[in-house]
């Protein structure tokens, strides 16, 4: 659900002039050695995951985390959790860190959100490279102590970002035997993974992107949505959200992802989101790893999955070239207008805009 020449050989003919000579040449026959073989049409490379930077795994994470609480919470998975996380983290994002050439992992997460409880025991934490650089920029961008590194606790839960050489390790658990005073645990249960991602760091190669960095009017403009739906729309700059740290300066600055709101004014609360759009660069092993939804046919994408987040809304997963793109559409909105829209979006940022008549 996402894209990723043809070589013509053709024989030089040679005419042969031999001055006065009234009977012409007889070209060679081309002898079966000759005769030119057809390049054969190259195989597409398999969409796989990358590799991490470092030799550390969820599976080592898992073990931390199991020395820090005393107990395991449960399967653990590949991705970035969403149960304590920004509302944009479910889909794309969740897979931010490979992207930048780390790990992110998750356990305890629920299959859905329910706004009246959450697990009582659940971890996210990822592991990165390039620490100086993200924390130097998360700061920029106004982080505060969320671009820093320490360790903050309190009754049930601890939140940390630690480094060790060009190494950043950032998450948080939460568990009901969290205190104040657990804040040396969590030093002490994440120290190993540092050391080990810094003493196996190696240099890594983003993948290659078609998504990375566009922007949202490149997609689609608000005007255009705004025709679409027959409705006023703005694009809401989604730094309104606040909350800036070190996964948003992954997502945003490292990674080259996007997170569109289209919506009816600037209130990032109060005012009514029509449809939204997050994306992974080069997210297309993230894509094919999708185990719900059913497929759709999308103009312009290689795949397309319509499903449900974790949040109860209507989603649209599609993939183009090495691209995931997903759009999503809350639940008390008609969803109806995802599949033209994102068609419309597939063709301005593969094809452009057509000129005006």
């Amino acid at each position: 659900m996402r894209v990723r020449p043809l070589v013509l050989v053709g024989l030089v003919a040679v005419l042969v002039l031999t001055g006065c000579s009234p009977t012409p040449e007889e070209s060679p026959t081309p002898t079966a050695s000759s005769v030119p073989t057809p390049s054969p049409t190259p195989t597409p490379e398999p969409i796989v995951a990358p590799d991490a930077a470092f030799d550390v795994t969820c599976a080592d994470v898992a073990d931390a985390v199991e020395n820090l609480l005393g107990t395991s919470v449960g399967a653990v998975e590949d991705v970035l959790g969403v149960t304590s996380s920004p509302n944009w983290h479910p889909g794309p994002a969740q897979h931010m860190m490979q992207r930048a050439g780390g790990i992110g992992c998750s356990a305890g997460d629920a299959e859905q959100f329910d706004p009246d409880s959450a697990p009582a025991d659940h971890w996210s934490i990822a592991i990165v490279p390039d620490a100086q650089a993200l924390i130097d920029g998360a700061v920029e961008r106004g982080a505060g102590d969320a671009g820093t590194e320490g360790v903050y606790c309190q009754e049930g839960s601890c939140i940390f970002t630690l480094r060790e050489s060009d190494i950043l390790l950032t998450g948080s658990v939460w568990s009901p035997g969290l205190a104040e005073g657990s804040g040396d645990g969590v030093r002490g249960a994440m120290a190993g993974l540092l050391a080990s991602a810094a003493d196996s760091v190696r240099d890594f190669e983003y993948g290659e992107s078609k998504i990375a960095g566009v922007r949202c009017e490149t997609l689609l403009t608000a005007e255009e949505v705004a025709e679409h739906l027959g409705t006023h729309t703005e694009i809401v700059d989604f730094t309104r959200l606040g909350g800036w740290g070190i996964p948003a300066e992954v997502y945003y600055v490292k990674d080259g992802g996007q997170y569109c709101m289209y919506a009816e004014g600037q209130d990032v609360y109060n005012d009514a989101t029509f449809v939204s759009i997050t994306t992974l660069p080069a997210g297309a092993w993230a894509f094919e790893n999708l185990e719900s939804g059913s497929a759709v046919e999308v103009a312009g994408a290689d795949a397309a999955l319509a499903g449900v987040d974790y949040y109860g809304q209507s989603i649209l997963d599609v993939r183009v070239g090495l691209d995931w793109l997903r759009f999503a559409t809350p639940a008390e909105q008609d969803d109806s207008a995802m599949i033209p829209l994102a068609e419309m979006a597939i063709e301005h940022f593969t094809r452009g805009r057509p000129a005006p008549q």
